[in-house]
């Protein structure tokens, strides 16, 4: 079975329903488990997504916030993940959530990487909810195509949650190339992942990447391991 792809009119009906759909799911997990595990990732696409969030009325005690990827910068800097984040999720009432932060005083990213993926693992058996992105080279978390290390982070065995990746020279990169990200294992085991889609151009990378090869368009591995797990999120 395929993910679902679902079209609206405009983005503020997209991050509606994004925002429905994240907080009914989030729901669910704490009936279940009494506790709910929500990873996001970067970028501007799911800043509005956050917003909204931020005061939903949700056990937000309960839930767990982590990162999808982060680069090695420190956690003040604009281009951290975790800064946007903590200015955009976790105020309001998700002020109450947990956050496991993937930026640490390791001098590299390779040195975080076990304890980090002790960090993570726990929050990742499975992850309750992932919302991911894609850049315009149809990388997803920081798997870039031509990364050192994509290979290695997209086929990580069960147990390997968190991976190093070396984007230098990969143009979206720019100049933060070195990045921890969750492992293809991590992010295809996910209960429900929510990719948020705008733009005519970010959906024409996305329908080329399911013609593509995931070392050439990253994307396609998550899309692939998630099936119908997977709901895409379109706007223009």
């Amino acid at each position: 079975m395929k993910h679902e792809f679902l079209s609206h009119a405009t983005r503020e009906e997209a991050v509606d329903f994004a925002a429905r759909m994240a907080a009914g799911v989030l729901e669910a997990a704490i009936a279940d488990s009494g506790r709910a595990s929500f990873l996001v990732s970067g970028g501007s696409t799911p800043v509005p997504l956050f917003d909204r969030l931020a005061n939903k009325e949700l056990a937000w005690g309960r839930v767990t916030v982590g990162l999808v990827d982060e680069r090695w910068v420190s956690p003040v800097d604009a281009g951290s993940n975790e800064r946007l984040v903590r200015h955009h999720l976790l105020t309001g009432r998700a002020g109450a959530a947990g956050f496991v932060p993937m930026k640490t005083d390791a001098p590299t990213a390779s040195d975080a990487v076990a304890d980090r993926g002790m960090a993570y693992k726990p929050h990742c058996d499975p992850i309750d909810l992932i919302v991911l992105g894609m850049g315009n080279d149809g990388h997803t978390a920081s798997w870039f195509p031509g990364s050192k290390g994509l290979r290695d982070a997209m086929q990580a065995e069960e147990d390997r949650v968190v991976a190093a990746i070396d984007a230098t020279g990969c143009p979206v990169a720019g100049s933060m190339p070195h990045r921890l990200t969750l492992t293809g294992s991590a992010i295809i085991d996910s209960d429900a992942a929510i990719l948020l889609l705008f733009g005519v151009e970010k959906r024409e990378v996305f329908e080329a990447a399911l013609k593509s090869d995931p070392a050439e368009k990253p994307i396609r591995f998550a899309v692939d391991g998630l099936g119908p797990r997977l709901t895409v999120i379109w706007a223009p």
